[in-house]
């Protein structure tokens, strides 16, 4: 049976777009389709995981009818509206909405409409772009906030200045603080403050660390690794002076003279270890990320096109790990003595029986090792034991994070951009 599937979209996730968004779909539920699908993302990319599964669904033949509120939620591309319209009628699809109505190409005149509504929704799309980025330019001049406020500060009423969060300054403060005593590593301090702070992953404090905003500049013009194009000084109070943010440079510099080479390539962590909930297929990376990301590929599945952090899911894995090996580390001190020694026991009190001193040397060479056998800790115990402690986490680079995943972990499950389990081989 052909389904009736509806389509929503906006352009942004402001809480103005999502309402808009709960409008369209409102009207949409009252239409009874058998499929309702939506994005939040911008007309003009055509890649939309949503509308492009609207789309295969077309093409193989699933759809009767398609749903929108108007022409311009399904795309303010003309090149690909006109395109959609033609494969819908060419499979013989309606295409129907509450602003315009029916839309066709099968006839000049429907034809002409059509795509005379495609160009002027793009070209409002055009109008909108040039406006934000001319709103963009008055912005810099006048030195306003053009970004949602870090932590540790919120937007003055009249929008022109950031000032103090009455909530997150002291907190925020505190973090510092503990951050400067324990020579600027991240972890510890993140694990000392994991309820009161917004971050899940070292990354994120690290980004956070280096925001001008926090030494009481504003930056506009984000660039690769943090950097900012132009950035204006002394404009609100500062959370880190720069004489603290020096020694925190001083301290990642130290690092990467530690560390080597290793800093001048960025090592992919979880190279065919994450799979997509969805269909099954191992996810991977976006090229040309400045921020590490993978995603799913497969075809047909609805997260074509949703990316998923590298640092949010090597978080999860490892707070996965550890959780695990600390229920392990806490078996293994109840097991008692370890089969080998238990074995080697049993040898001893058998030759002793016999009671033959020609096998004395046998028997003494026996207790030597099971001495050594119960003095030393296990392989797998040590192992453990590291995996269990925070502090190892804390010390270690990416490489090595990457090959003790590689190591412990058999797969990473993702579902809609968060990790949702791991299995371990530990």
């Amino acid at each position: 049976m052909a389904l009736i599937v509806a389509y929503a979209r906006v352009s942004t996730a402001s809480g103005e777009q999502l309402s808009a968004l709960d409008a369209q779909i409102a009207w949409l539920e009252a239409q009874g389709p058998d499929v309702l699908l939506s994005d939040v993302e911008s007309g003009r990319v055509v890649s939309r995981a949503n509308y492009q599964q609207l789309r295969a669904m077309v093409e193989r033949g699933q759809v009767g009818t398609v749903l929108a509120t108007s022409l311009s939620r399904l795309g303010r591309d003309a090149t690909e509206s006109d395109a959609f319209v033609a494969l819908c009628d060419a499979r013989g699809v309606v295409v129907t909405t509450r602003d315009e109505g029916r839309l066709s190409m099968a006839t000049p005149e429907d034809l002409l409409l059509t795509r005379l509504r495609g160009s002027l929704n793009q070209g409002e799309s055009m109008r909108i772009s040039q406006r934000v980025r001319r709103g963009l330019e008055q912005g810099r001049a006048m030195r306003k906030p053009m970004r949602k406020p870090c932590w540790g500060y919120r937007l003055r009423a009249d929008r022109l200045v950031l000032e103090p969060d009455p909530e997150a300054w002291l907190p925020a403060q505190r973090f510092i603080d503990t951050l400067q005593a324990g020579g600027w590593r991240m972890f510890p301090a993140l694990t000392a403050h994991r309820d009161a702070v917004p971050f899940r992953s070292v990354r994120g404090v690290r980004a956070w660390l280096l925001n001008p905003t926090l030494r009481g500049g504003i930056g506009y013009q984000q660039g690769r690794n943090h950097t900012f194009a132009e950035v204006h000084w002394e404009q609100h109070p500062a959370l880190l002076t720069h004489a603290q943010f020096a020694d925190f440079e001083r301290q990642v510099q130290q690092n990467r003279r530690l560390w080597g080479t290793n800093v001048t390539r960025q090592p992919r962590i979880l190279t065919s270890l994450v799979t997509c909930a969805e269909c099954g297929n191992v996810m991977k990376y976006i090229s040309g990320r400045t921020i590490p990301s993978l995603r799913c590929y497969g075809d047909l599945c609805s997260q074509l096109y949703k990316g998923t952090r590298e640092a949010v899911i090597v978080a999860y894995a490892i707070d996965a790990i550890r959780e695990h090996a600390a229920e392990r580390l806490a078996a293994l001190a109840t097991q008692g003595e370890p089969p080998e020694a238990r074995e080697l026991r049993r040898q001893i009190e058998s030759l002793e029986r016999l009671a033959d001193p020609d096998l004395a040397p046998v028997i003494a060479a026996k207790q030597q090792r099971l001495d050594q056998v119960l003095t030393r800790p296990s392989a797998d115990g040590e192992l453990v034991r590291k995996l269990a402690d925070p502090a190892w986490w804390d010390e270690v680079r990416d490489d090595e994070i990457a090959a003790m995943l590689r190591a412990v972990v058999s797969r990473i499950v993702v579902a809609r951009q968060e990790p949702i389990a791991v299995d371990l081989r530990l």
